[in-house]
């Protein structure tokens, strides 16, 4: 729980959903409490300023009173400019909150995490720097949640990854040599389970292999959910290949 009364957290706003006919329900992300559902009375009505700044990525301070597994929103400010997104960005954003609301437990401290979402948001806006960035927000939640993935050593026994060697990331238990492993599990070079390990996110050498993992951890962590951001990625990629062949 989070206490009868709290006041100006940092938030960003990261899932909506309607309550009866005027209010939302809305999931919060706070440094302090971490995920945390506010209802939000009268947002839908369009006649309080709150109803026009409660949107994903956005700055924004909270207030909310009650005991209960849904307080009450009393109170919101924004806090500089929003961000907008738009295309594969806007897909990817939409991303980073899924994976938030899904897999970050309710009232849990997340503070680390929480500095990483604005930084990753803005990269997103730039091609060059969305995979990085998401790689590291990525890594950065499994830790934060409890599933921090083995990246330095074999799965079985003290055995230390080598650099120059290849393996196969059998999930949850961790990285077997290739040639044991056969074709079970994720392929994954010596370097870049090194690389994730020391959190080196701006050189991954092999990014296609890191996101493959980070994929395929989630994916199981997730058991099995399927996330609307991936379809619409999806979507937006689709029309931007389609763009170019018809230019």
């Amino acid at each position: 729980m989070t206490g009868s009364r709290q006041e100006l957290h940092p938030a960003y706003v990261i899932h909506t959903r309607a309550y009866r006919d005027t209010s939302l329900i809305i999931e919060v992300f706070t440094p302090a409490h971490g995920r945390v559902s506010l209802l939000a009375r009268g947002a839908k009505s369009g006649k309080v300023k709150k109803s026009l700044i409660l949107q994903p990525f956005r700055k924004l301070h909270v207030s909310w009173a009650g005991r209960g597994e849904l307080p009450v929103l009393t109170a919101v400010e924004e806090e500089g400019k929003s961000l907008r997104l738009s295309g594969q960005s806007l897909a990817c954003g939409y991303y980073v909150n899924e994976l938030v609301y899904y897999l970050l437990p309710k009232h849990e401290s997340a503070e680390q995490l929480f500095v990483q979402y604005w930084p990753v948001v803005q990269a997103l806006t730039e091609e060059h720097l969305r995979d990085h960035a998401l790689r590291q927000f990525e890594f950065t939640l499994l830790e934060q949640t409890g599933y921090t993935p083995l990246l330095s050593h074999e799965k079985h026994g003290d055995t230390e990854i080598q650099a120059q060697l290849h393996y196969r990331y059998q999930i949850p238990d961790g990285p077997v040599l290739e040639d044991i492993a056969g074709n079970t599990g994720i392929a994954v070079s010596g370097s870049t389970l090194l690389e994730l390990a020391n959190r080196d996110y701006a050189s991954l050498s092999n990014i296609k292999e890191a996101r493959d993992l980070a994929r395929g951890l989630i994916h199981y962590h997730l058991n099995g959910r399927e996330l609307v951001s991936r379809t619409l990625f999806t979507s937006f990629q689709s029309l931007k290949t389609t763009g170019k062949s018809n230019g």
